[in-house]
């Protein structure tokens, strides 16, 4: 990111670690991008564990801190799992950004219950596991931030019924 600013002030998230689910592409790794290049350790969170690597290093390589923790935010489990290691690694978790989220361009009729539920459970069930185990791991002893990302629907959302509901 040669010759970038960001509009925010330098150093803001200094000393804080911010995960961010979806942290593998899209608005995830630009976010994820964005917090580390303002000082945040950023921990980056999703199923494809080649690509949160390849958004570390890219952070790294920029001057910032991140790690990689491979996690179906739908599966309890795994992110009970996942936090504990993120916060093993670090004295508190100051932000969460639910980013990861699924959808398949397709009309109602064209989506069976599997598909649906598919989708339900990444943008809402995984968003709620996430917030949960942050908030017991850390945020209710040291305070926080969570932001989630929703798709803007209102002007309606053509093949995307599924999305425009679980939201």
């Amino acid at each position: 990111m040669s010759g970038y600013q960001s509009v925010l002030k330098e150093g803001l998230f200094e000393g804080k670690t911010i995960i961010v689910t979806g942290g593998g592409s899209g608005i995830g790794r630009c976010t994820a991008h964005e917090l580390a290049s303002l000082g945040a350790h950023v921990a980056l969170v999703g199923r494809k564990i080649e690509k949160l690597e390849a958004v570390k290093a890219e952070i790294e390589e920029d001057g910032g801190s991140a790690e990689a923790h491979a996690c179906d935010i739908r599966d309890e489990d795994a992110v009970k799992t996942c936090v504990k290691a993120i916060k093993q690694n670090n004295p508190a978790i100051h932000g969460l950004v639910n980013n990861a989220g699924g959808q398949f361009p397709s009309p109602l009729t064209g989506i069976n219950q599997k598909g649906w539920e598919t989708v339900v459970r990444t943008n809402l069930t995984g968003g709620f596991l996430m917030a949960k185990e942050v908030y017991l791991a850390s945020m209710s002893k040291h305070g926080g931030s969570i932001v989630n990302i929703v798709a803007d629907m209102w002007g309606g959302m053509p093949n995307m019924g599924h999305s425009g509901a679980a939201r």
